[in-house]
C-alpha cells in the first residue's frame, strides 16, 4: 500500500511508465483501502482542476507541488 499511495498522484497527472500504471490498477482492484483513498485524492485535484480552468490558468506550481508533497 505505501509504494501505491506514494506513487498516487503521478498516477492520476499520467506521469508513470505503462507497466508501473498497471501494477497500481492491480493493487487499487483489490484493495479497498487504497481504492477509496486514491478516489478521494482525484476527486480533490479535479476540483481543483476544474477551480483552476474556471479562472482561466492552471494551478499554481506552488500549490500543485504542496499538494503532491501532502500525498
Amino acid at each position: 500500500c505505501r509504494d501505491v499511495l506514494a506513487d498516487l498522484s503521478e498516477y492520476l497527472d499520467g506521469a508513470l511508465t505503462p507497466a508501473r500504471v498497471q501494477e497500481l490498477q492491480a493493487h487499487l482492484s483489490g484493495c479497498e483501502h487504497c481504492a477509496r483513498f486514491g478516489g478521494h485524492i482525484a476527486r480533490t485535484l479535479a476540483a481543483l482542476r476544474e477551480g483552476a480552468r474556471m479562472r482561466g490558468g492552471d494551478l499554481v506550481p506552488a500549490v500543485l507541488a504542496r499538494i503532491r508533497a501532502a500525498g
